[in-house]
């Protein structure tokens, strides 16, 4: 991938990295289940909660550190110290372990079509607000993920070696797990990939500062992620899971109160409280599916876990996303009317306004697409000479035609130093309404993230019903 010439060959790379990180994630949860007993298996699931919860921590500022002061293609070296230094503990740890072994049979077909599946879906969330959620296009691909969804079900039913046994969902507690979990992939992303949007175009921090300052998101669920597997090994699942929705609902209130001058105290409260949340509910929904499924299910039902949160993340991100741009969409008409009307009642001289508006509206329809900086406006040359010239003449008519020759040249330079100072202050006055128009716009970015919180919030308390399927401290498995 490094030495990737193109970037289709970029794109394979990246398939194949995300088929290697698909088959860790369930794997990994396996080994756990494999060495710890089960009265540990909170404290267990904590830890590898909390090292993921550090990869989300530092990857972001680590990424930014290396693409900043190396150079991007570095960034996919980053893993392979880390599989050596972990390869050689994982032999270690599980030498005199003997794997349970069956025959090995692939439901290909099972495969191919629910791979169709997740492919539309993805597909269809990750474009929808580029394409138009009401373009024929969109509309299209998720009509071939719901009919390849109920083709893999039917084929599951029938198959004598299925992909998925659907009747590990007849698990309450698994269920209710996997649903928690996807929320928290949901969640996660979709605030993860707002709050660098605040930092950078609303605080205007940099891109490699604002990493730094997201960390305290995840920086609190490497924190929360053990405490909390230790109290689900006393207690059991449901308290530690109603607390996290509870955090998870209040670090959303919060942020609802999200403005352009928040001070970073505030901020780092809504982050820390959103990150308990979440950090409680991805422990405890983890604990819950590795714990709660029958040793047969066990493979299954880690991949199921896995591709759960990764779904989750992808439609968070991309809904978050989507319902932010809608709303700047909407909110863009609304601020280019405003700026117009600035200028138009300001005192700057009608040439430079008919510019100035017109720049303005050529940019409703992308108004908020990179970053809302104030460019420092320049009146060109042509149009200082232009004004040179009509200044000239204008004193030149009033002038007796005797000294009109001799005069010319002094009256040309008083004129341009006049014309000159004039066309500096037309400038301030340009960027002044350019900055109140940025100003507006800070604003609405602001409301516009608000609104995808609320969506979080209403998904929070919606998912929260989950909980009625844990009830008891210990599950058989």
């Amino acid at each position: 991938m490094w030495n990737g010439p193109t970037v289709e060959v970029l794109i394979a790379a990246r398939v194949l990295q995300g088929i290697g990180g698909a088959m860790i994630i369930p794997t990994s949860m396996m080994l756990v289940r494999t060495a710890v007993p089960a009265e540990k298996m909170g404290l267990a699931m904590g830890i590898w909660g909390a090292v993921g919860a550090l990869a989300v921590a530092i990857g972001p500022s680590l990424g930014g550190v290396v693409t900043d002061f190396v150079n991007w293609r570095w960034i996919f070296y980053i893993n392979v110290p880390i599989i050596i230094v972990a390869f050689p503990f994982i032999l270690l740890a599980f030498k005199g372990f003997k794997d349970i072994k069956s025959p090995f049979k692939l439901d290909v077909l099972g495969m191919l079509v629910v791979s169709v599946a997740l492919y539309f879906l993805t597909y269809a969330i990750l474009q929808g607000e580029k394409l138009g959620w009401t373009s024929t296009t969109i509309y299209i691909y998720f009509s071939i993920s719901i009919i390849a969804t109920l083709l893999f079900i039917f084929i599951e039913k029938r198959a004598k070696v299925p992909l998925v046994d659907f009747s590990i969902f007849n698990n309450k507690h698994y269920l209710g797990g996997i649903l928690s979990n996807f929320l928290g992939g949901i969640l996660l992303m979709g605030t993860l990939i707002l709050l660098p949007v605040y930092l950078t175009q609303v605080k205007d921090f940099t891109t490699l500062y604002a990493s730094f300052l997201i960390t305290p998101l995840s920086a609190v669920m490497l924190i929360v992620a053990p405490i909390v597997g230790r109290i689900i090994d006393k207690i059991g699942y449901q308290v530690p899971m109603l607390f996290g929705y509870v955090f998870t609902v209040s670090g959303f209130i919060f942020l609802l109160k999200l403005t352009p001058d928040t001070e970073f105290p505030m901020l780092i409260t809504m982050m820390s409280l959103l990150g308990t949340g979440l950090g409680i509910i991805m422990v405890t929904s983890v604990t819950v599916c590795t714990v709660s499924v029958s040793e047969k299910h066990v493979s299954l039902g880690s991949g199921i876990f896995a591709t759960a949160r990764n779904l989750g993340g992808a439609l968070g991100v991309s809904l978050f996303v989507s319902i932010t741009l809608s709303f700047l969409n909407q909110y863009a008409n609304d601020i280019v009317d405003d700026g117009v009307e600035r200028f138009e009642n300001s005192e700057i001289p009608d040439a430079v306004k008919t510019i100035a508006i017109d720049n303005l509206k050529g940019k409703k329809d992308s108004f908020f697409e990179g970053e809302q900086k104030v460019e420092d406006f320049k009146v060109s040359k042509e149009m200082s000479d232009q004004f040179i010239a009509m200044k000239m003449e204008e004193a030149l008519k009033q002038m007796p035609k005797t000294v009109e020759v001799n005069a010319s040249p002094d009256i040309e330079k008083k004129i341009t130093a006049m014309v000159n100072a004039e066309i500096e202050n037309i400038e301030k006055e340009v960027k002044a309404i350019q900055s109140n128009i940025r100003n507006d716009a800070q604003g609405y970015i602001v409301e516009a993230m608000t609104k995808a919180f609320w969506c979080g919030l209403l998904l929070t308390c919606l998912f929260s019903l989950s909980l009625i399927f844990l009830r008891k401290k210990h599950v058989e498995g």
